[in-house]
């Protein structure tokens, strides 16, 4: 794991990169800039870890490049429930719900992420108040497709969209 200079990504990325990601979609450059200058741009080698089972989220993950696969605890044993992508984001629901994680994330092959915070956060929100509604927007419309993603496999491990006619 290496921490980037941030200035160096943004200029080799580019701006406009990081305006197709998801969770930075309909964001200004300037508050894109902001969070990727004030957070902590990391690289990660295929296999190193984000974040392990039990720690204190007090940030979440922006994946700039590469894939994250996520492994929940259960029963005692690690079980891979998804993988998470180019421009989706991992472990706000962990941070703004005030919990433990609950797994561990882990990179599948190298990647390039984006902490941001629970401090800055908040500073997005008191700086740049309507671009933390649109971020919120991002955030949750991740959340509801997460949410639609497991009622489906629940769904499909159930019986759930069985005909019951």
């Amino acid at each position: 794991m290496q921490t980037l200079d941030a200035a160096a990504v943004i200029d080799n990325l580019g701006i406009s990169y990081l305006q197709d990601l998801s969770t930075f979609g309909a964001l200004s450059a300037d508050v894109i800039a902001e969070l990727v200058c004030q957070g902590q741009v990391v690289s990660l080698d295929k296999g190193e870890y984000i974040a392990h089972f039990d720690e204190k989220a007090e940030d979440f993950q922006v994946i700039l490049q590469g894939v994250i696969a996520y492994y929940k605890r259960c029963d005692g044993r690690d079980v891979l429930t998804r993988y998470f992508c180019r421009g989706e984001q991992l472990g706000f629901d962990e941070m703004i719900g005030l919990i433990t994680r609950s797994g561990t994330d882990v990179a599948v092959k190298d990647s390039l992420i984006l902490n941001i915070s629970s401090a800055q956060f908040y500073d997005l929100h008191v700086n740049y108040p309507a671009e933390f509604g649109v971020f919120m927007i991002n955030l949750a419309r991740e959340l509801s497709r997460e949410i639609e993603l497991l009622e489906d496999v629940i769904g499909k491990g159930t019986g759930w969209l069985a005909d019951v006619g």
